[in-house]
């Protein structure tokens, strides 16, 4: 009796169970409503207290009865999860954390602390031992913008005799005295700082279990005996060599002619196209807003045979022909059938009455108060609709075009204005006539050349533009060579481009890898060819994401577009790098990237360069998005041999035996280094975290997505070890299946739950439909897993199986 409850607690049964139960409650958290219910039913309740408990007591039974600690990457791997465990428990049970509010001038030797995090009324006072006294908040927004752009507490430590001045702000905290201290917030009118306290006795264990995890993963693919290493040298790939190298427009009939038009405007675009101008914090040149403006109202960047320079010039100096023009995307077919319009695309005039008036303000109306989840796909696309026609409005207006400082400009945080403020301001008396007579007599006659395509007029009035700006806030003004290289960058649209390269590529090289296992023949030549193609798109993505890093002044994957450029990025290197010499996996690789690249071109992800919110000004950036995304690479290329392994089973399971094992090594491997990954960049981010706001782990839907994750591949490289779960075909549905949890980590984190420190928005591609396919692929993933745990389960109560021995196998 005592040997059976000691097999089952201490079993691999037990150990899924558990780790399926945990999966479950921590998705489900994600899904409530608010933090607070978040804690009140999941987090902070001790059921789910005794769940991490068990977890961390089966875990280390098993490692005992298993025998780890003779297989030293696997007892590290194992040890660090009871480190991490053990560190958590400390900080859950003697941590605690809280906040100090001061406003300029004050001090205080106290914080106010939360003692649960479910319950955050109940608080008490707790005194730190020594003063706090802010002597300066700083608050700094980008040019022209109210986004901050820093937030600075500086501060002076007084303890007894002992006094010494501190600068504390995002990502730079102060430690004294075991207490942490970050800038957390401040009050709305810039006058008072908020700082986040945080005293944890459990952070360094914690840090120690997160550097026994990467450790164990690294010798883990270093040495000779593991799995991982006899998979690679099954393969003959050539070790781990490799990865070392990874730390890298129809025409319209109209009294206007548009051929005449596209012709004379292309003398005067370029000068156009380098005029500086302001939008959301960041000064760039109107190439950039141009194509901005031509994404968001005719998802084309080239329309009618125009460029989208062309359009926007066209749009400003010819407005009442423009006009008249089908530019306006209409997505949804009801609508364009209320436009009468055949084709896609609608003429501005379309949606306004004779006097002038919006025609379809009850539509919008009607979309914009009706509650989220309730919209339909109709609603969305009204909504959508009244942006497109209002940045149009804003185009015909010269409203966008903020492209003047004026003296009183450095007072103002550098404000640019559009000539329509200029004028607004003479109208309300805060500029005098004479000064807005020299800008907008600069503008006018821009304007006035543009449509007279008089090239020197063009370059005169740009020329005074500049002097403007030059005069009044030459601090803030990019240098010229950045600004070539931005419009070298918009010109040569490498991203796009991209889309069809990889996906062309991907597909003719899996059409050669079925001619190959199917007529058991290499085409070595062809192979070759293959492979230097996807290398050179991959040096051209490399190219282009290196030329957005230096445009944009920060690394490119810090939103939504970047991030998923990057996940490409990462799919074609692992399949180029790690898979090269079979095709199908390298076509699955590149196809993928292709796949992906595609997504990041979607009408709701927004491409434009943005500004970066303080927190995201941090070496960490670098390091932490950059790991976990390239994790998504290797798992999206691992998901995608997956399929084609299961092509293969429904070909021919016998005759095409020995290459559905390859595949299933090789599959293992990009899980394998897949997880390592997403290991050690989500332990990175907890770090980071704990550096820029108190917490190492809060469980933000992010972060649970992504230990979710962790899990989830955990059980699936630990399949092999259950006889049920181990053959080719499960493993094979396991790792395509398994991807669905990335897709909702990323995309349903990102864009459906939109909750939480990590979210870009609530945005919809589609409506809601995409999540119900992400849901369907998780719940057959559980229903695999569980089904062949039942299964196990069932035939060691009724008839013991003859497990095979394995580098996991009890010595008995």
């Amino acid at each position: 009796m005592i040997k059976k409850i000691y097999n089952f607690f201490f079993s691999i049964e037990l150990a899924v169970v558990l780790s399926l139960i945990f999966i479950v409650a921590m998705g489900a958290a994600t899904f409530l409503k608010t933090d607070l219910e978040a804690w009140q039913y999941v987090y902070g309740t001790k059921w789910f207290e005794l769940i991490m408990w068990l977890l961390g007591i089966n875990l280390t039974g098993v490692m005992f009865r298993y025998k780890t600690y003779k297989k030293t990457p696997i007892f590290l791997l194992h040890l660090s999860v009871i480190v991490i465990l053990l560190g958590a428990g400390i900080t859950r049970y003697f941590g605690y954390e809280g906040n100090l509010h001061l406003r300029n001038g004050q001090s205080a030797n106290q914080i106010t602390v939360i003692k649960n995090r479910a319950k955050p009324t109940d608080i008490y006072v707790k005194k730190l031992g020594f003063t706090v006294r802010l002597d300066k908040f700083v608050l700094k927004h980008y040019p022209g913008s109210m986004q901050p752009s820093s937030y600075d507490s500086y501060v002076t430590i007084i303890d007894g005799n002992k006094k010494f001045h501190y600068h504390i702000y995002m990502n730079h905290i102060l430690v004294y005295k075991g207490y942490r201290f970050y800038q957390a917030s401040y009050d709305p009118d810039g006058g008072g700082s908020i700082l986040s306290v945080n005293h944890d006795p459990g952070m360094y264990m914690t840090y120690f279990g997160y550097l026994l995890m990467a450790i164990g993963f690294l010798i883990s693919m270093l040495y000779k005996k593991s799995r991982f290493q006899i998979t690679v040298k099954k393969l003959k790939t050539g070790g781990l060599f490799s990865l070392l190298l990874f730390l890298a427009f129809p025409h319209s009939a109209n009294a206007f002619d548009i051929d005449s038009y596209i012709q004379k405007s292309k003398s005067v675009e370029p000068v156009w196209e380098r005029i500086l101008v302001q939008k959301s914090g960041r000064i760039e040149p109107m190439d950039t807003l141009d194509l901005d403006i031509a994404h968001k109202i005719a998802r084309k960047y080239k329309l009618m045979g125009m460029d989208y320079n062309q359009l926007v010039m066209g749009m400003l100096a010819f407005p009442e022909k423009f006009q008249k023009l089908p530019l306006i995307y209409i997505g949804h077919p009801k609508i364009r059938k209320l436009l009468h319009i055949k084709g896609k695309y609608a003429p501005y005039i379309d949606f306004f009455l004779p006097n002038g008036n919006f025609k379809f303000t009850k539509e919008v109306n009607k979309a914009f108060d009706t509650p989220d989840i309730q919209k339909t796909q109709l609603d969305r696309e009204w909504i959508k609709i009244n942006e497109r026609v209002y940045v149009s409005f804003m185009v015909y207006t010269a409203q966008i075009f903020k492209i003047f400082p004026t003296p009183n400009s450095k007072k103002m945080n550098n404000t640019w204005f559009s000539p329509y403020q200029i004028e607004e301001s003479v109208t309300k008396g805060m500029m005098d006539p004479f000064s807005a007579r020299a800008y907008l007599n600069s503008f006018n006659s821009l304007v006035k050349n543009i449509k007279e395509f008089n090239l020197n007029g063009v370059k005169k009035a740009s020329n005074e533009i500049y002097e403007f700006q030059k005069t009044y806030t030459p601090d803030i003004l990019p240098s010229k060579n950045r600004i070539e290289w931005e419009i070298k960058y918009n010109h040569l649209q490498i991203f796009p481009m991209l889309i069809g390269i990889y996906s062309t590529l991907g597909l003719i090289i899996i059409i050669l890898g079925f001619i190959e296992v199917l007529r058991l023949k290499k085409y070595q030549k062809t192979e070759l060819i293959f492979v230097t193609l996807g290398a050179l798109a991959l040096l051209l993505h490399t190219f282009n994401m290196g030329l957005r890093w230096y445009v944009a002044g920060h690394a490119p994957w810090s939103d939504a577009y970047e991030s998923i450029i990057f996940i490409a990025w990462g799919a074609a290197f692992a399949s180029l790098v790690f898979f090269r010499k079979s095709m199908l996996a390298l076509g699955a690789g590149l196809f993928v990237a292709g796949m992906f690249m595609m997504v990041a071109h979607l009408n709701n992800i927004d491409p434009q360069i943005t500004n970066l919110v303080p927190v995201l000004k941090s070496y960490w950036l670098l390091v932490h998005v950059a790991v976990i995304t390239s994790s998504y690479g290797f798992l999206a290329v691992g998901a995608m041999l997956g399929l084609l392994n299961l092509v293969l089973f429904a070909i021919n399971k016998e005759k095409l035996k020995k290459q559905i094992k390859e595949f299933n090594n090789i599959i293992y491997i990009a899980l394998y280094i897949g997880l390592a990954l997403l290991s050690v960049g989500t332990f990175l981010g907890a770090v980071w975290a704990n550096e820029s706001w108190g917490r190492y782990w809060s469980w933000d839907p992010k972060e649970t997505w992504s230990l979710i994750s962790m899990v989830v591949y955990a059980l699936v490289i630990h399949a092999k070890m259950m006889p049920k779960l181990r053959g080719e075909f499960i493993f094979s549905l396991l790792a395509f299946l398994s991807f669905f949890f990335i897709l909702m980590t990323y995309f349903g984190v990102n864009f459906y739950i939109a909750q939480g420190l990590h979210s870009y928005g609530q945005e919809v591609v589609n409506g809601y439909g995409w999540i119900n396919i992400i849901f369907a692929g998780m719940g057959a993933w559980f229903a695999v897993v569980i089904l062949g745990l039942g299964m196990e389960l069932y035939q060691k109560i009724n008839k013991p199986l003859k497990i095979e021995k394995n580098e996991y196998s009890p010595k008995t």
